[in-house]
């Protein structure tokens, strides 16, 4: 555990103290200038990671009373600073713990998910075709250009779904230009292969599960274990 952690911890026990003991809910402070937004940021970005996992185990009273002891100057502290420290890692162990436990439930819920998914796609879908790496396309238009290849710069727009509910989530049409981009510089496993599939002109549909897609981990504010539909239109194709 890094010191940086060991501060946070107490910190942020103190202010979901602070909110949990006052029945009304407290109002809103007006945000003047940087330094405000930068605190604030800070406080619900601490209380927000902490609201949930093993810390609200702990005796949120107790936690109370050592930051209130400790920030007062008390010194006669129960604990040494060994002893502190290997409580703090416990804690970081057991948290770390109880994610990949939770990780792991999320992951067998959505694997059975995509399979379902899948399933049912080729039952109802006989357009739709499995591709050798995992996942699966359907040509919506096939173009009559060069295919692409690795590596090499393309012009392409695209809306992107989430698989497992058909919820739209985003696209280039009416927002941006096309995009300009290298062939896997960077890009998520499934788009690289299903581009190698299309000549210029095409437009395809693809289904990847999350493992080709933004994996466990997610990217930004996308979850881990997202499957995505990717409906793709290639535009252009580039020498290097």
């Amino acid at each position: 555990m890094n010191r940086i952690t060991s501060i946070i911890t107490p910190l942020a026990a103190v202010l979901l103290l602070t909110t949990s003991c006052n029945n009304s809910t407290p109002k809103v402070p007006e945000l003047k200038n940087q330094t405000d937004s930068l605190s604030w940021a800070y406080g619900q970005n601490i209380a927000d990671a902490l609201k949930t996992g093993f810390f609200n185990t702990l005796d949120a009273d107790l936690i109370l009373k050592s930051a209130q002891y400790t920030l007062s100057g008390g010194e006669e502290q129960p604990m040494s600073p060994e002893e502190v420290m290997e409580a703090l890692n416990y804690i970081m162990t057991m948290y770390a713990a109880g994610a990949r436990q939770d990780a792991a439930q999320t992951q067998e819920t959505v694997d059975a998910q995509q399979d379902a998914y899948f399933q049912k796609l080729e039952r109802e879908n006989p357009n739709v075709k499995r591709h050798p790496k995992g996942f699966y396309y359907e040509v919506l238009r096939e173009g009559k250009g060069p295919k692409a290849k690795y590596a090499q710069r393309i012009s392409f727009d695209y809306r992107s779904f989430l698989m497992l509910t058909g919820e739209p989530y985003d696209q280039t049409y009416g927002k941006r230009d096309p995009i300009l981009h290298v062939v896997g510089e960077p890009m998520f496993p499934g788009l690289i292969e299903g581009f190698q599939l299309m000549n210029a002109g095409s437009i395809y549909r693809f289904y990847f599960p999350y493992q080709l897609a933004f994996g466990p981990k997610g990217s930004g504010n996308i979850p881990g274990f997202t499957p995505f539909i990717y409906e793709v239109e290639l535009h252009e194709l580039f020498e290097n």
